[in-house]
């Protein structure tokens, strides 16, 4: 290691010693990035169908570790055109009344104090899109709605409310109140939007940075797959992984291994969710509605095991109204009360929920969202058998899940973490080594943590750099997309048109647009760039394990060689005490975007600790010898700039404060002689006769260190 980098890492520590630590109690293992959400149909939840009855079942959710409770709509509901017995709940007639079907206002707050005593959040279900056909809106705000001609329109034919209209910024700003307003009068902690790709995604802008507790940004969850944008641009923390569970519903009607594998690995590498997450489920109010039955009737022989990869694949696992108790069930309407039964619970069920839970929370490698583990398949010798590992720091944990309806034993190669392992169900004990054995019943499923009984260090690989596309691009499109494609297999960049390729980077002093390719897809491909709008033509045949050049016109490609570059990679580390919620920088160079690409840059999401200290840290930035101006922002309306322009010929250091940044030092080359005693501030700033006693890094010749000189 150079001996500057000694010397930067050590002045960039010593400036963190003044700053209190807070130390976390054994008890608070809950977080954002390791949260179980449970969604309650409120009026099907009790005998009762009312908040009451919700709060009566807190303490057992508590228990079985649950750490949100979505609430569908409580607000009143129209009366006018319901297609059942009750209202829709989705039919809201007031947005900041309670029904009187579900209790009064200070039912609202006692159960909302109970759920704030047990250490969990309540988030409401927010109906962006429409309401009901006798809305206060609807006399008093005519304007809000979407008409065709002297009637206002229904949408998709849902005859029991009326369409927004979503682009009215009126409509907007008192929607966006309507929602304060229960943050500030029942201290709620978050929303669930339904249907959140109807409302104009300018709404759900102004709605995450309006709508603040205390202060500071609440939750937010999408009910959407179709605009990953509203979470990459920050708008919400989640939305479903709506996709990913249809195709989980594919392996019911017929096991496929190598399928799986590559839905696992797009769902957990997606880089429009990197930071972020998603919701991952098997059932919901919809699901139960529109598919005729709980998730027992569409999953079969597979539910267990499916329930343990909801739980340990990736992202914030939900639980809906029963199942943990694998309530059984065939339709249930919306506009229907059909209470749960709680007297017969499937006991194994609730058991297995619990422990998943229970991992989800003590395990880091199970994180989600700025600490999410990497997920690394592991080939398994039987074709029924999927095992696959999630990994972060020094905590692993290995899921193996039998899809056959017979016992099946088998080997499994790959990296695997080289522990003793304990499965957390059965306590069986085992070495997780390649090659090693192993056997599961039908249907059956284990997951092995570190064995604490004299368990060793695991051996943790570097993280996989995805291999990447760079375009040289002569198109002349608005818009570039790489889709890609193999028989029988998934789609490589998702669904048509695949990935936009928009990145801008500069290589071996060639501007080049890059996309990365998905980490854990080993067949080959066929690419097809088009512009998203009918344009066109196939790419070349390839494997997504190694770097690809290409010049496309807008008809043809053709291969390059990769530029003569410089191996070296340097890493840029932020001390961040902003208290910002998320994290980017962005780099330009004569005022146009350069390393990161276009704004908002590069989300910071990989943590570091060097010495003690916490770093958040961009890792494996391409060395250049040009400067770079950097800003460090929030994307949300706050950012600094970095003042001293910098090369990226060395690691860069950040401190970020509240106000600004508060300190920057480059890991810098210092041209003194090798014979020659030098001093340096704790800032990392060369004095050349120290005249105040302190602290002092100290370097003479190759030996670095850390005095404390106290007289002169």
């Amino acid at each position: 290691m150079r001996i500057s980098l000694i010397i930067c890492r050590l002045a960039i520590v010593l400036l963190a010693l003044g700053s209190n630590t807070i130390s976390r109690a054994a008890s608070d293992f809950r977080k954002p990035e390791n949260r179980v959400i449970y969604e309650v149909f409120v009026r099907n939840f009790s005998p009762q169908g009312n908040l009451k009855g919700v709060e009566a079942q807190i303490p057992r959710l508590k228990e079985l570790g649950v750490d949100v409770v979505w609430l569908m709509p409580i607000y009143k509901l129209g009366d006018i055109g319901k297609w059942g017995t009750y209202s829709s709940p989705y039919a809201v007639k007031n947005y900041t009344k309670i029904d009187p079907d579900n209790g009064t206002e200070q039912d609202l707050r006692d159960l909302v104090k109970t759920i704030h005593d047990h250490g969990m959040e309540i988030w409401f279900d927010w109906v962006g899109n429409h309401t009901s056909l006798d809305n206060v809106w609807v006399s008093s705000h005519p304007d809000f709605y979407k008409w065709n001609g002297n009637q206002i329109e229904h949408p998709y034919g849902w005859n029991d409310v009326y369409q927004l209209d979503n682009d009215n910024t009126a409509m907007q700003d008192e929607m966006i109140r309507c929602m304060q307003y229960w943050v500030n009068n029942f201290d709620i902690d978050g929303f669930r939007c339904d249907y959140a790709s109807g409302p104009s995604p300018e709404l759900w802008r102004k709605a995450s940075e309006r709508v603040l507790k205390n202060g500071k940004r609440i939750a937010w969850l999408a009910e959407d797959d179709s605009r990953p944008e509203l979470v990459s641009k920050g708008y919400f923390d989640y939305n479903y992984a709506w996709g990913f569970r249809d195709r989980l519903l594919d392996q019911v009607r017929g096991v496929n291994i190598n399928n799986l594998k590559n839905e696992c690995a797009k769902l957990h590498n997606d880089n429009n969710y990197k930071g972020r997450s998603r919701m991952v489920y098997l059932s919901n109010h919809d699901v139960v509605q529109d598919e005729g039955g709980t998730e027992d009737r569409h999953f079969g022989n597979l539910l267990r095991p499916m329930t343990v990869l909801e739980f340990t694949v990736y992202g914030m696992p939900l639980i809906y109204n029963g199942q943990e108790i694998q309530y059984k069930t065939g339709q249930v309407l919306l506009s229907e009360k059909t209470p749960i039964n709680w007297s017969n619970p499937d006991n194994d069920m609730n058991s297995l929920i619990k422990t998943l839970c229970n991992l989800k929370h003590t395990q880091p490698a199970l994180n989600t969202g700025t600490e999410n583990g990497a997920l690394i398949n592991h080939d398994a010798s039987n074709p029924n058998v999927y095992v696959y590992e999630r990994r972060r720091d020094n905590s692993s944990v290995v899921v193996m899940l039998n899809l056959g309806g017979s016992p099946a034993s088998f080997t499994i190669s790959g990296a695997l973490p080289g522990i003793n392992g304990v499965d957390v169900f059965t306590g069986k004990k085992g070495t997780l080594v390649s090659g090693a054995s192993f056997t599961l019943p039908a249907f059956g499923y284990a997951v092995y943590i570190a064995d604490e009984e004299g368990g060793v260090t695991p051996v943790i690989p570097d993280t996989p750099k995805p291999s990447s596309i760079y375009v040289r691009d002569l198109s002349g499109w608005n818009n570039l997309y790489v889709y890609g494609w193999a028989d029988d297999a998934p789609e490589l960049f998702g669904g048509w048109p695949g990935t936009a390729v928009a990145k801008n980077i500069n290589v071996g002093g060639e501007e080049y647009k890059k996309v990365d390719f998905p980490i854990g897809y080993s067949e080959k491909y066929n690419l097809i760039f088009n512009n998203g709008s009918g344009k066109q033509f196939d790419g070349p045949y390839v494997s997504p394990n190694e770097d690809l050049y290409v010049e496309i016109t807008g008809s043809a490609f053709s291969r390059l060689d990769p530029p003569a570059t410089s191996d070296d990679t340097y890493n840029i580390y932020v001390n961040d005490k902003t208290g910002w919620n998320n994290l980017y920088l962005y780099a330009y160079r004569n005022d146009l975007p350069s390393i990161f690409g276009e704004w908002p840059g590069e989300f910071l999401s990989d943590t570091e600790v060097i010495d003690g200290t916490a770093y958040k840290v961009i890792r494996n930035v391409a060395a250049t010898e040009e400067d770079h101006h950097f800003i460090l922002h929030n994307n949300s309306g706050t950012q600094y700039d970095v003042e001293e322009p910098y090369a990226i010929n060395r690691n860069i250091f950040l401190v970020a404060g509240p106000t600004g940044i508060m300190t920057s030092v480059a890991d810098c080359v210092y041209d003194g002689n090798d014979g020659e005693t030098e001093y340096y501030t704790i800032q990392g700033v060369r004095v050349k006769n120290p005249a105040v006693p302190g602290l002092y890094i100290v370097k003479q010749g190759r030996n670095v260190s850390k005095v404390l000189i106290e007289s002169f």
